[in-house]
């Protein structure tokens, strides 16, 4: 009795570990499909750095294309030369015009690409984003970052960032890290979104928008 009971527990063991090592087996094939299926939609790579824009040029392959919110509000002009950075001629100038509301606008590949094409660039190597900024009234709140585009969508953003600022009136620099991103895919390079605040408008500058080893 006792050498069957050994035996019929041996066999469940034996079943129990051979379970145990099929459904391993299954979820390594499962996590190694689901880096083949990532790679295979990898965006381009690219060469490092990459500027996405800087004193009037912006030849990236970063489009401003996804204009958000109210969107007629915003103006957009790529070779403003108000107060530009030291050393340079141009700088980027962002104006929204309404009362009220929202604006933003993303910088895409392609362009108007909101996850439903194939795009983005294979940013790995880069360690952060970084890019100057200033307003024309201290005190604007802008956010800035990369990645807007979900999971739900096939050709979404691989990572996100942002970075939530209070401008000044003088150029200062920012940074955005990208320590532990997965950046294989990303869709939309840059963008900025800000929000009219007690009525009044708002204007400010762009300049030196890169990504960088």
């Amino acid at each position: 009795m006792r050498t069957t009971r050994t035996s019929l527990l041996t066999g469940l063991l034996t079943t129990l570990l051979a379970a145990i090592m099929t459904l391993g087996l299954v979820d390594r094939q499962a996590l190694a499909a689901d880096k083949l299926a990532a790679d295979k939609h990898a965006g381009a790579k690219v060469s490092l750095p990459l500027v996405i824009y800087s004193d009037g040029h912006g030849q990236s392959g970063y489009i401003p294309a996804g204009w958000m919110g109210t969107a007629s509000a915003i103006k957009y002009d790529g070779s403003s030369t108000t107060h530009p950075r030291k050393g340079n001629s141009n700088c980027l100038k962002i104006q929204f015009t309404s009362s009220s509301g929202w604006g933003g606008i993303a910088w895409q590949n392609p362009a108007n690409n909101w996850g439903d094409n194939s795009g983005g660039f294979n940013l790995t190597g880069a360690k952060k984003l970084t890019f100057w900024a200033r307003s024309k009234k201290a005190g604007q709140v802008v956010n800035f970052g990369f990645g807007l585009i979900g999971s739900d969508k096939k050709y979404h953003d691989t990572a996100k960032g942002k970075l939530k600022v209070t401008l000044t009136t003088h150029w200062k620099h920012y940074s955005i890290s990208l320590k532990g991103k997965n950046l294989k895919r990303i869709v939309v390079g840059f963008f900025w979104t800000g929000a009219a605040v007690d009525g009044k408008p708002f204007t400010f500058y762009l300049d030196k928008i890169e990504y960088q080893k």
